[in-house]
């Protein structure tokens, strides 16, 4: 089942001449996380405040839970809509201790507001705090508090804003993977606006890549990793490696050297063969591998990531072992291990 489905959503603000969402079409399953990602102005908060209802669309339609939202002209206000939000400062009151912020958002109609807000701070961890203030807590305590008061009232669906942007890097990756088990353990729909690649990859079910507006791809992150649809979603996660190649009935002929490959037989002439920095293996010998010098190693802790050059300069990434050694000038051999191949031109 679909808990959300938004439908040739279009929006324009009147201080830009460009649409800030354009033409957004997309579904979200239950029990699903999805992460809209892209950079700065690319759309993902404005579709984000769409979806909760702080903005109108100028086209398009939303559903949640089956139930329309917006057709047209016509629009549920915000707080009808039963959409529980996690904003990126937390929004926690200061003069309200932990449990009385998550029993803020509970309706007298559900029940027992105290008994609610006690289970839903044991779900996300909190049980034993419920006295403290939110200038009391830890970063990462006070984003649980956050996501608890959004929990309790059992919202259709979770919309996070930056989630993770106040997080410092060490606790960035334990609050990701507590959130996420969180919000899968509550069995919440939930939706989340990220600008770092780190965040949607690693707990986000499916991913949807915005920019400047446009939808570019909705996928599985090992799909979106791997199989990029087009040269923006490649790079925005990372470095991706191209270099050109002639095609003939063996293999592809590059300026690092000769790559024996059957799909060679599918293409004419020239080629670019596509790959990222990790699926290049350093070799100890020249056979059947190819050749590059080393320019420059930069070293990142777990790994390093060094550029090599082919005769004319032209350059590769290759993400190596931390202990490995390289000398600047010196010669490598390598291989690739998988890449794509598609037509230069």
């Amino acid at each position: 089942m679909n808990i959300l489905r938004l439908q040739g959503i279009d929006k324009k603000y009147a201080s830009s001449e460009d649409y800030a969402v354009k033409d957004i079409s997309l579904e979200v399953k239950q029990g699903e996380i999805l992460a809209l990602v892209g950079e700065s102005g690319s759309g993902k908060t404005t579709l984000l405040r769409l979806i909760s209802g702080l903005e109108h669309p100028d086209a398009g339609s939303i559903m949640l839970s089956g139930q329309t939202m917006v057709q047209g002209n016509k629009s549920v206000p915000a707080n009808e809509r039963n959409v529980g939000m996690v904003f990126q400062d937390y929004a926690l009151f200061p003069h309200l201790n932990i449990l009385d912020n998550v029993k803020f958002g509970i309706r007298d109609s559900q029940g027992n507001a105290q008994d609610i807000a006690k289970e839903t701070l044991k779900l996300v961890g909190l049980n034993e705090k419920y006295t403290k203030y939110p200038h009391q807590l830890s970063g990462g305590q006070q984003q649980r508090v956050a996501l608890a008061r959004a929990i309790a009232p059992n919202p259709t669906i979770l919309l996070l804003d930056e989630p993770f942007s106040n997080l410092d890097v060490v606790l960035k990756d334990q609050v990701r993977e507590e959130i996420r088990q969180i919000i899968k353990k509550s069995g919440i729909t939930a939706l989340f606006v990220t600008h770092d690649t780190r965040d949607a990859l690693s707990t986000a079910d499916r991913v949807a890549i915005l920019h400047k507006g446009y939808l570019q791809q909705l996928d599985s992150p090992k799909r979106l990793y791997e199989n990029p649809v087009n040269p923006y979603v490649a790079n925005f996660f990372g470095r991706r490696n191209q270099v050109l190649a002639t095609a003939t009935d063996d293999g592809f002929y590059t300026s690092f050297g000769f790559i024996a490959d059957e799909r060679s037989r599918n293409f004419q002439n020239k080629v670019k063969i596509l790959f990222r920095p990790e699926e290049i293996k350093i070799k100890k010998s020249l056979r059947q591998a190819l050749i590059g010098t080393v320019r420059q190693c930069a070293y990142f802790g777990d790994h390093q990531m060094v550029r090599l050059a082919d005769e004319s300069g032209k350059c590769v990434y290759v993400r190596a072992s931390p202990t490995r050694h390289f000398i600047k000038g010196s010669r490598v051999f390598f291989t690739i291990r998988s890449f794509k191949v598609e037509d230069a031109f």
